[in-house]
């Protein structure tokens, strides 16, 4: 009987493991604080994108850097990815900003969370 709990726990512990990693791989960058987010737009391929670049610090990190993260024919999630950019920039140490992009291939944009940190 036991030895049944024990494998379903573990089976169990898979299944609701495995969409998180699968959600943490699309966000590439956490930053604990946004010191600076900008928005330009470009035409790549005939298709129209916007480049939402970040500068700060990465969680876990001590050293200021700067990403760049496209987003393929979605300018609309580029906005709302600035907006989150900029409020955990008004409030650092309160929030955390994550943001990802997905490959060229794929045709579509990405995505960005506004992660609180501290009520």
């Amino acid at each position: 009987m036991t030895r049944h709990l024990v494998a379903g726990l573990m089976i169990a512990s898979l299944i609701f493991a495995a969409p998180r990693s699968a959600a943490a791989a699309f966000f590439s960058s956490v930053f604990d604080t946004v010191d600076t987010v900008e928005i330009n737009h470009d035409n790549m391929f005939g298709f129209p994108s916007a480049n939402v670049v970040v500068t700060g610090i990465l969680s876990g990190g001590s050293v200021v850097v700067t990403r760049t993260f496209e987003f393929f024919n979605d300018a609309d999630m580029a906005a709302r990815c600035e907006r989150f950019a900029v409020i955990a920039m008004s409030k650092p140490g309160r929030f955390q900003f994550a943001i990802g992009s997905h490959n060229v291939g794929s045709g579509t944009g990405g995505g960005c969370r506004l992660i609180l940190r501290a009520p």
